[in-house]
């Protein structure tokens, strides 16, 4: 992790808040920019605690798009944070506010561990000289998140290697400190509406797929360990024969193997079940944008709609959307309950990866699941297929 310094040049507390950057080194300011955010709690929970609705406590972080930056803060008892002289750019704005056992106990009458408060509907401002303003930020109850996650998407290509497309793969991770078993769990991919005149964003119940692989095992044949990663390479060979920048997927856990178009099979790695997907000669997710994600369905429940079929929300485990512009919102194609932003800002064939950010959590390395890819992820180069780049 990078080493936290104090902003030294302008933020100006309110009450005990204080904002900090997690750059490694102070940047020159462009312009000077006040801010302020409020945060209110739509749950309930902090009138139960405290009798108002302001969200004290809880850890707000403005990152911006174009430059990298990231600036954290915690909420003082007024629910607010002040903020003067960052760099100008569109920022993502985020809040989360962990409950205690202690705290769940008095509002539920029950010790419940792992509950946050959160702000799905992820807020998205441009900060310049011109901006002086305050603006609410309103926060909704959450509890826990999935044991199995998307730790790492790679899709773009390596670099340098013309227009080699073949090394693409998704990466899941066991965030729990429980043995999981992956068999029969789905991997899909939801259709954007910008292809197919359809808002599938806006549906309350579906992901809508048209490209659904599963995981074989008929129960307990493809263990999991708490802190494991798994491979499912599109094409599980050594890439760099063909591309030199690319990586090695030789040893991936599996491969999505198309039976019937001149695909690639590694004999040694255990194929993935191809559920459907009629078009392309392999595994299909998209270069620059794209929206996956992981459920716990039966193959033989899958809802057919016209040329696709349909997994209901309730059993999505997790799901991670990427564009090539992570700032335009209002062109997401997963339901911002499932991931409330994106990540991504990658240029097809650049070599490099999105890859969750990993945390310490009382010993053990979990990885960072707010639902919120903006913040979530981080972009790498080079790849790093069945581990942690670090």
């Amino acid at each position: 992790m990078k080493k936290i310094f104090a902003l030294l040049f302008g933020l100006l507390p309110l009450g005990c808040s204080e904002f900090l950057s997690v750059d490694s080194k102070p940047e020159t300011l462009e312009r000077e920019v006040t801010f302020t955010i409020a945060l209110v709690d739509n749950s309930g929970y902090m009138q139960k605690l405290f009798g108002n609705n302001f969200v004290r406590n809880a850890e707000v972080t403005l990152k911006s798009n174009l430059l990298g930056k990231e600036y954290s803060a915690i909420s003082d008892s007024s629910g607010t944070v002040k903020i003067s002289g960052i760099i100008s750019d569109k920022y993502f704005i985020t809040a989360v506010r962990k409950m205690s056992p202690a705290e769940m106990l008095i509002i539920s009458g029950s010790a419940i561990s792992d509950v946050r408060l959160l702000n799905k509907n992820i807020r998205i401002v441009e900060l310049n000289a011109s901006s002086n303003h305050t603006i609410t930020v309103d926060m909704e109850a959450a509890v826990g998140g999935s044991p199995l996650i998307i730790s790492e998407i790679y899709a773009c290509g390596p670099e340098g290697s013309g227009l080699y497309y073949h090394d693409k793969y998704v990466e899941v991770f066991n965030n729990s400190d429980s043995l999981l078993y992956l068999d029969g769990i789905l991997i899909a991919i939801q259709y954007s509406s910008a292809v197919y005149g359809l808002n599938y964003r806006e549906d309350p119940e579906y992901i809508h797929s048209k490209s659904i692989w599963m995981f074989p095992g008929s129960g307990n044949e493809y263990p999991i360990q708490p802190g494991e990663f798994v491979l499912c390479s599109e094409d599980a060979i050594d890439h760099r024969i063909n591309a030199p920048n690319s990586v090695d997927q030789s040893n991936a856990n599996f491969e999505f193997y198309k039976d019937d178009a001149p695909d690639i099979d590694n004999p040694a790695i255990p194929n993935m079940i191809r559920i459907y997907q009629e078009a392309g000669n392999d595994w299909l997710i998209g270069g620059e944008k794209g929206a996956i994600v992981l459920a716990k369905f039966s193959a033989d429940s899958l809802i057919p709609y016209d040329d696709q079929f349909l997994i209901p929300y309730r059993s999505v485990l997790d799901g991670v959307e990427y564009s090539d512009d992570p700032t335009q919102l209002d062109k997401k194609i997963l339901n911002q309950g499932i991931d409330a932003s994106s990540t991504g800002g990658i240029q097809f064939y650049t070599g490099k990866s999105m890859e969750r950010i990993t945390l310490s959590n009382e010993g053990r390395k979990t990885l960072k699941d707010e639902n919120n890819s903006s913040v979530d992820f981080m972009i790498i180069s080079p790849p790093s297929p069945g581990r942690y780049h670090q």
